[in-house]
C-alpha cells in the first residue's frame, strides 16, 4: 500500500512539473521589448506556435520639474477590434510573399483589467501611482487580446489583418494632453496549420502604425518599406519617426511657517491657521495629490479624490512644513494665514511664490496677505516646483504704549501673585489668634 502511495505521488508530481512548463510555453505574448514583432525567424521552416493571446501596451508620460511619485489623473481609453480589408502584400526578407486576410472578429475578446472580463478598456484613477520627472517618464498598462475563441478554418492559415481602434473619453477634464502617437494600431496574426487535421495556431504578431503593404527585402518602396509600418508595442511613444505618448503635467508645491522674535509661540510649537485655495476650471476630473505633513503641522481638510478646485484648511507651527505633490498642470493656488495669538502683533510676509503676500501688520483674528503659485497653463510642463514660506515678526511695542503682547501672562502672574498673599495672610490670621 505504501509503495502504491508512492508511485501515485510521484505521478501526480510528474504531472504538476508538465503541467507548469506547458504552461509557462503558452503565456501570452507579449509585446513588451519586442519592438512590435513576436516570432520573427530567418528560415521558412521554423515556424512554432505560439500563445493564442497577445499583450500591447497603454502609456501615459508623466511630467514634474522633480522626480517623484504622482497620483495618477482620471481617464479612461476604450478599445475597439475590426477586420481590415484584404489585399495587402506581405513580403519577409527571404522574398516569401503573402496577401493578408481580413481578420475575423468573431471570438476575439479585448482585456485590459486582467481579470479576463472582455472589458476592453484600461482605466488610469488617482489610486494609480505615476512616476515623473522634468524630462518625463514611461507608465504603461496592458491590454490583452485573445484569439483562442477564433474559428480560423474557413479561411485557413495565412495572414490575419485587425486594426484597434483607442477612444479617451475625456483628455481636456483629465489633464492628459493626446500625443502624437496617433489612436490607430494595425495588427497581423500569422496562422499556420495546427498539428492536428482542422486546427490552427498563431506562429507570429506584428503590430504597427500604418496599413501598409510591409516589404522585408531591398526592393521595397520607401511607403511600403518595414520602417515606414512603424512598428510598436502598442499605444506608446515612438523614436522614428519620433512621436509623443500622451502626456500628464503636475507640480508640487510646500508651504511653510517661520516665527520671529516670539520665543513663546516657537517653543510652543503654536500652529497658524492657513487657508489653501486651488482654482482649476479646465482640469474637472477627480486628482488626489500626495501631502507630506511635517511634525507640528496639521491637514486640517482630509485631502481625497475629488476636483482639485476647492480650499483646504491646516495649521503650520514654526519651523514646520506640509508638501503637495501632483498638482495638475494649470492650477493657481492662493495661500494665506492668520493670527490666532491673543495679544500679539505680527507682520506678515511670504517668500517663494510667484506673486507673494505683500508685508501686513496683522492683529488677533486679522488675515495676511495672499501668497500666489501660477506656474504653468493646463496642458504645459511646470519649470519649477515651490516652497513658500510665511514669516511672522513679533512687532515690539513702544514703552510708551501698552505691551498687549506681554498683557495676558502679566494679568496671570499678577493673579498668582494675589493668591500667593492671600494664602499667607490666612496663615497668619490663626497663628496671631
Amino acid at each position: 500500500m505504501r509503495n502504491t502511495m508512492k508511485k501515485i505521488g510521484a505521478i501526480a508530481l510528474a504531472l504538476v512539473l508538465v503541467l507548469s512548463l506547458s504552461a509557462s510555453a503558452f503565456a501570452a505574448a507579449d509585446m513588451n521589448g519586442e519592438s512590435g514583432v513576436i516570432g520573427e525567424f530567418t528560415a521558412p521552416d521554423t515556424a512554432t506556435a505560439k500563445a493564442k493571446q497577445v499583450i500591447i501596451y497603454k502609456e501615459i508620460t508623466a511630467y514634474n520639474p522633480e522626480t517623484c511619485v504622482v497620483n495618477a489623473p482620471t481617464i479612461t481609453y476604450t478599445y475597439a477590434i475590426a477586420g481590415v480589408a484584404a489585399g495587402k502584400n506581405v513580403i519577409d526578407a527571404a522574398s516569401v510573399h503573402a496577401t493578408t486576410k481580413l481578420g475575423i472578429v468573431s471570438g476575439v475578446k479585448l482585456d485590459g483589467t486582467g481579470d479576463g472580463d472582455n472589458d476592453a478598456t484600461i482605466a488610469w484613477t488617482p489610486a494609480d501611482k505615476l512616476n515623473a520627472s522634468s524630462t518625463g517618464e514611461k507608465n504603461t498598462k496592458t491590454m490583452t487580446i485573445d484569439f483562442s475563441g477564433v474559428d480560423f478554418s474557413a479561411t485557413g492559415a495565412g495572414v490575419y489583418r485587425y486594426q484597434i481602434t483607442e477612444t479617451a473619453n475625456s483628455y481636456v477634464s483629465s489633464g492628459v494632453v493626446d500625443g502624437g502617437i496617433t489612436n490607430v494600431r494595425f495588427l497581423d496574426v500569422y496562422v499556420m496549420d495546427g498539428s492536428t487535421e482542422g486546427t490552427y495556431d498563431i506562429y507570429g504578431y506584428v503590430l504597427f502604425t500604418n496599413n501598409n503593404d510591409i516589404v522585408g527585402d531591398s526592393t521595397a518602396a520607401d511607403g511600403n518599406s518595414v520602417a515606414a509600418a512603424v512598428k510598436t508595442e502598442g499605444f506608446v511613444a515612438t523614436t522614428t519617426p519620433a512621436a509623443s505618448a500622451d502626456q500628464y503635467y503636475t507640480f508640487n508645491f510646500e508651504v511653510g511657517k517661520t516665527v520671529e522674535n516670539d520665543q513663546y509661540v516657537k517653543t510652543t510649537h503654536h500652529k497658524f491657521p492657513f487657508t489653501i485655495t486651488l482654482a482649476n476650471q479646465i482640469v474637472t476630473a477627480n486628482v488626489l495629490p500626495i501631502a507630506t505633513v511635517k511634525t507640528n503641522a496639521e491637514q486640517v481638510t482630509a485631502l481625497s479624490a475629488a476636483p482639485i478646485a476647492g480650499e483646504w484648511s491646516v495649521k503650520i507651527a514654526d519651523g514646520s512644513t506640509i508638501k503637495y505633490v501632483g498638482i495638475p498642470a494649470g492650477t493657481t493656488v492662493t495661500i494665506k494665514e492668520q493670527n490666532d495669538v491673543v495679544g500679539a502683533y505680527y507682520k506678515s510676509s511670504s517668500d517663494g511664490a510667484d506673486t507673494d503676500a505683500a508685508d501686513k501688520n496683522i492683529f488677533y483674528q486679522d488675515w495676511s496677505n495672499e501668497a500666489i503659485i501660477n506656474c504653468s497653463a493646463a496642458g504645459e510642463a511646470a519649470t519649477e516646483n515651490h516652497t513658500v514660506i510665511f514669516t511672522n515678526e513679533l512687532l515690539q511695542i513702544s514703552p510708551t504704549g501698552v505691551v498687549l503682547r506681554v498683557a495676558p501672562y502679566a494679568l496671570m502672574l499678577g493673579a498668582g501673585l494675589f493668591f500667593v498673599l492671600l494664602s499667607k495672610r490666612r496663615r497668619a490670621e490663626p497663628d496671631e489668634a
